[in-house]
């Protein structure tokens, strides 16, 4: 997949072109994605899913999770920054919706669960979840698509940035 499109346009990569470069029949392909742009959004999200782990939260202390979250936004905007071709392609695409919205379901998730255990443990007062987690998951999805774009390489500076423009609810800042 990576390879096709440095010589096809993904909005022109048909599932037979794929199936042929990973050597499996249409059928394989159809029993786990419905579209090219479903196999496209599901290799791009689970990459930068596992770069965003939910710790065993638990066992950490509040302040360490804030630390924890920059420490995984840079990994997974270094992962970005590795492979700038294939998500400027995906974001570009006509299908680019499908990825958004998988990326939007992956940290949307983890902005909820934070939020709830930073309430829990008294760290933020009353937030309205129905408006606060789309704003943050829709501003990180966003900033994560910008990083694509740009040609930066320090991720580092980028998650402190990232996590520097969260609403003014969204614990130690710097």
């Amino acid at each position: 997949m990576r390879e096709a499109v440095h010589t096809v346009a993904l909005d022109d990569l048909t599932v037979a072109e794929v199936c042929r470069r990973a050597l499996v029949g249409r059928p394989s392909f159809y029993t786990h994605f419905g579209s090219i742009p479903e196999l496209v959004a599901e290799m791009l999200t689970a990459e930068i899913d596992d770069q965003l782990p939910i710790p065993d939260v638990e066992l950490v202390d509040a302040e360490r999770i804030d630390v924890g979250i920059a420490e995984n936004l840079a990994a997974a905007l270094d992962l970005i920054a590795r492979d700038r071709e294939l998500y400027r392609a995906a974001f570009t695409s006509a299908s680019s919706g499908v990825l958004r919205t998988a990326l939007e379901a992956a940290i949307g998730t983890r902005v909820r669960n934070i939020i709830a255990i930073w309430q829990e443990r008294g760290v933020v007062g009353e937030i309205d979840l129905g408006v606060a987690v789309p704003f943050a998951t829709g501003g990180i999805t966003r900033a994560l698509e910008a990083w694509a774009f740009d040609d930066d390489d320090d991720a580092i500076a980028r998650a402190h940035a990232i996590r520097d423009q969260l609403p003014r609810w969204w614990p130690f800042r710097d």
